[in-house]
């Protein structure tokens, strides 16, 4: 993919006086209240209708798509205090490089640290993003993964393993240990401001002068493992949740403490084992007497509720949603919150500041059918990230003052939104009756050759406690180009939707979890999305299991099935080399979501796909890393050998050198290629035929090299 920065001219749109057309739509002026209440909410189990696209007549014969190099990003980019730069960090994934010409001669293959000026939105590049980390004898080279403000002239930079303060022309300042956990202005002019960091070797707490370069540890209730934290306004430690999951205990805890001022003592409010529902401490109240905690004891969904420290009791709600968890606030106080997530099938921000909820409502006017994420000063300068389900990404400059909107640079860049396909919110009734919520991407109409049924591949997340949401997908959009609908099924057992509705999947692989992945597929073929002799389930990690056990479980339904990474026997998984297998609290977790292999090894063998490989009747294809620690790419090679022991076709391919998924960017290419082959070779849509050569043919590419077979 070629280089990032949109610098071409800037796209700029006045807010405010007469008001402009944006695709169709007035913007408000800035300063406007919104009509009415909240933007409205989708909600799990409701379907969100989509605009339907009139058919184009297709000028050329549909062909099939070439993946893209799409690692090219600019990521985690954040506004300065005074709103005069902006900082971010630039990927070129291919190594490439498209932006400014001026730029050419300053930029380092790979990642680099870049900042803005927010008036004149020219960039340059402050330092190249990686470094060289020791541990050990063990010498590798990190990329940067988040920067931060923490005066106007100093920023905080961390790698995977290590934190480091530069200055703002990236400069280095000094280390910062492990990590980061956040600046606060002290109070004191002495300690103007402090950073708190995370050490390397002790994991423990540490403030940082920026001033004096002093190094004071954090004093922590007992020795362990910090799971949650909390710091008041002045930097100074106020709660923590301990882990403890020490050999010798029976289960692991988590123990959650209170600094109490008067006294100068810690305070043990309570302890959970990990497997239970508990509080997390979330903030300090303005009381200075009480906790902002968050937990879903005794209800559904994630919220925040006040905490009596005296009576260690859980008080009133202060912010939730009934169907959907609390998954992020900022500005926390008793009497008043700044603002609060919800990521129920599509994000969404409630603002509780008014200057907050004016500029919200005047981006999403300017900028609809996004999730567009804001910050910096609402009175002043705004940066804004949009996303969507056709966006990957693209960062402008809202102006409150001058009233303008620019945008100045996108994820990935040449991306054009009105050729990716939507993904629609609906759902559907499991067997049961439970109401399962799924995405559904539909193929252009260019890409068929008629209206109808449609190759479907159904894709399944990993997990299982993960989900999908809704963003540009880059896989998704690949196959939706390729004429195949994609159908995400947020199976029970998914995170997101409630506590009951994940807890519903605990100690059910292969059993009510696939029901509703076949309750989905059915469902889609009822309503005429899917051609039923052309579905092919496909999914990574967990998503793999799934889909080998669909394969074994409803042969009738799929023509073919594809497992990258996945698990192919759940006995197994207890006993193989993944890094699960060495730590305590995973164990404990898997016992408690999945089952105890003590008591439940015949049913394990029951819902196996590698000891009932003899039932399978469609080819499968393997895909496995050769490094991965998670799910051991022995899963895979013990399931070809059940595969060739009952003479089952399938395809076979080893990524040297990667993991539990794919990191480099050729190898992710190559996967999509020899995905779409295999695809094509069993479910390939009907697209339209190639016309007549207008001039001389070009030889044909030889395509990917068939997969091994081992």
């Amino acid at each position: 993919m070629a280089g990032l920065l949109c610098l071409m001219p800037l796209s700029t749109l006045v807010i405010g006086g007469e008001p402009e057309k944006v695709e169709g739509k007035p913007v408000p002026a800035v300063g406007d209240e919104p009509a009415k209440g909240e933007p409205a909410k989708s909600e799990p189990g409701k379907s969100e209708p989509q605009k339907s696209e009139p058919a184009k007549p297709a000028k050329k014969a549909a062909k099939k798509v070439k993946p893209e190099y799409d690692l090219t990003e600019l990521d985690d980019a954040e506004i300065s205090p005074d709103s005069k730069h902006i900082v971010g960090i630039v990927h070129w994934g291919d190594g490439s490089f498209s932006g400014p010409e001026y730029l050419k001669q300053y930029v380092a293959v790979g990642t680099n640290i870049v900042m803005f000026d927010t008036d004149t939105l020219k960039v340059r590049v402050l330092r190249n993003g990686t470094t060289m980390i020791r541990e050990g004898n063990w010498v590798h080279r990190e990329a940067a993964r988040r920067v931060r403000w923490v005066t106007n002239s100093l920023m905080t930079l961390e790698y995977t393993t290590e934190a480091q303060l530069i200055d703002i022309n990236g400069n280095y300042v000094m280390p910062l240990g492990q990590s980061v956990i956040g600046t606060f202005e002290s109070g004191d002019p002495e300690l103007p401001t402090l950073v708190i960091a995370k050490g390397i070797e002790d994991k423990s707490f540490y403030y940082v002068n920026v001033k004096t370069k002093a190094l004071p540890k954090v004093r922590l209730p007992l020795k362990g493992k910090v799971a949650d934290w909390v710091f008041d306004d002045k930097g100074v430690l106020r709660a923590v949740s301990m882990l403890n999951s020490e050999f010798w205990k029976d289960a692991t805890t988590i123990s959650n403490w209170y600094w109490d001022r008067a006294s100068n003592e810690w305070i043990k409010l309570a302890e959970f084992k990990v497997t239970e529902r508990m509080w997390t401490p979330e903030g300090i109240a303005a009381d200075d007497k009480s906790l902002i905690v968050a937990t879903n004891i005794g209800r559904d969904t994630r919220a925040l509720f006040s905490y009596d420290v005296d009576k260690r009791a859980i008080g009133e709600l202060l912010v939730g949603n009934p169907t959907e968890d609390i998954v992020a606030v900022e500005g926390l106080n008793l009497y008043k919150f700044k603002s609060a997530v919800t990521n129920g099938m599509k994000r969404q921000t409630i603002w509780f500041d008014r200057d907050w909820k004016i500029a919200q409502n005047t981006v999403d006017a300017a900028i609809p059918d996004r999730v567009n994420i804001i910050s910096g000063n609402p009175t002043k300068k705004v940066l804004v990230l949009s996303y969507g389900d056709v966006d990957a990404g693209t960062w402008s400059l809202l102006d409150m003052e001058a009233k303008t909107l620019r945008r100045f640079a996108m994820s990935i860049p040449g991306l054009d939104s009105s050729e990716m396909r939507p993904m629609e919110i609906t759902s559907y009734a499991a067997k049961d009756g439970l109401t399962i919520p799924a995405y559904l991407t539909r193929p252009a109409n260019a890409g068929v050759a008629k209206a109808g049924p449609v190759p479907m591949v159904v894709v399944i997340h990993g997990g299982p406690t993960q989900r999908d949401y809704w963003h540009w997908n880059s896989e998704v959009q690949f196959l939706a180009k390729n004429g195949y609908a994609v159908f995400q099924p947020q199976f029970r057992g998914s995170a997101g939707f409630g506590k009951k509705f994940e807890e519903a999947g605990y100690g059910q692989w292969g059993l009510a979890m696939q029901d509703d992945i076949t309750a989905g597929v059915e469902e889609m073929i009822r309503r005429g999305v899917a051609d039923p002799k052309r579905i092919c389930i496909y999914g990574a990690s967990y998503g793999g299991y799934a889909a080998l056990w669909g394969l074994v479980k409803t042969p009738q339904l799929y023509r073919c099935g594809v497992s990258f990474a996945g698990v192919s026997d759940i006995e197994y998984m207890f006993s193989d080399t993944s890094d699960r297998n060495d730590d305590k609290v995973v164990r404990e977790l898997q016992r408690a979501h999945i089952g105890d292999v003590r008591l439940s090894r015949e049913q394990f063998d029951q819902v196996s796909p590698l000891k009932h490989a003899d039932r399978i009747q469609a080819p499968v294809f393997l895909l496995h890393g050769s490094d991965d620690e998670r799910v051991p790419i022995s899963h895979s090679k013990k399931m070809i050998d059940a595969l060739v022991a009952n003479k089952k076709p399938y395809e076979w391919y080893e990524f040297k050198n990667e993991g539990h998924g794919l990191y480099a960017g050729s190898n992710r290419v190559l996967f999509k290629e020899k995905l779409l082959a295999f695809l094509d070779k069993y479910i390939a849509p009907d697209r339209p035929k190639d016309p007549p050569a207008e001039t001389e043919p070009v030889a044909a590419s030889a395509g990917p090299a068939t997969a091994e077979k081992k």
